[in-house]
């Protein structure tokens, strides 16, 4: 389901097989000038939040990408290439939440984005070289976002060789645009010592106690799995300037709202102190 994208958002036909199968592949959303201005702050952002442990090829490298001195990404929660088709597939009030950056390294091991079904969105993942999928292109288990929890597949998954497993790989070139549901079981393989690749991830607004409840403790998880885990120069995922909401963009305020109401941003380390 490779269709060219534009701000009107989804057809019919990409929405239907996204409902089904839990992804859909958005080619050339980006021109050859916007991939000019991403790589620039891409560079300039890991330079800036990697100076005491410069990359070597040893370990991810991940960082934030929402705030004024990264302004293209800064903007792309709100750009309505990528807000329009969150609101097409998980409702008008779904909630934007971050965008970032990776430099990868080697395989990705099989996992989800969220520690439990209740807690689910959309991730738009692209990359800024070529990938195949015998070079690091996403690999989903289509249909996997409607699986419930179960720690029986989560171990069977992975006990197996990763290539092994079957699975869809998403070739994709520098433009091109996955977006896949949190839910999904995806991985990648093969992938070179420097694969660069960013997201734009949005979560369905909590409808339901338990949905309350998954999207509180994501944010703590959150935390682990960033500042935590990589030890970027900036210890926190949002910064006062962006909750403060300079530009007065309506759909952000909304989303910051919603957020402190959920008790989202409680999470020590979230937001900047």
């Amino acid at each position: 389901m490779n269709q060219i994208a534009n701000t009107t958002g989804l057809t019919e036909n990409q929405l239907e097989f996204y409902k089904t199968f839990g992804y859909v592949v958005l080619r050339g959303l980006f021109s050859e000038t916007d991939l000019e201005t991403i790589r620039k702050e891409f560079d300039y952002m890991m330079a800036e939040q990697y100076a005491h442990t410069p990359y070597n090829g040893s370990k991810r490298h991940w960082t934030p990408l929402m705030d004024e001195d990264t302004p293209f990404f800064a903007s792309l929660m709100e750009d309505p290439r990528f807000l329009t088709v969150a609101k097409q597939l998980y409702g008008d009030d779904v909630l934007g939440v971050g965008t970032d950056a990776n430099r990868y390294t080697g395989n990705t091991g099989w996992h989800r984005d969220t520690h439990t079904v209740d807690q689910y969105g959309v991730k738009f993942a692209f990359y800024l070289q070529p990938v195949t999928a015998n070079t690091g292109a996403l690999r989903v288990i289509p249909g996997t976002h409607r699986l419930p929890d179960d720690d029986d597949f989560v171990n069977g998954v992975r006990s197996m060789p990763l290539e092994s497993v079957p699975a869809t790989a998403l070739a994709s070139e520098p433009g091109d645009v996955v977006a896949f549901d949190l839910r999904m079981w995806h991985a990648s393989y093969g992938g070179s010592e420097d694969r660069h690749m960013c997201t734009v991830v949005y979560y369905a607004n909590p409808k339901n106690a338990s949905e309350l409840e998954a999207l509180r403790k994501q944010g703590e998880g959150n935390v682990n799995a960033g500042v935590k885990s990589f030890n970027p120069r900036r210890q926190y995922l949002y910064s006062k300037k962006w909750v403060s909401n300079p530009h007065r963009s309506p759909d952000r305020q909304y989303w910051i709202d919603r957020l402190k109401e959920i008790g989202y941003f409680d999470a020590p380390g979230l937001v900047e102190a």
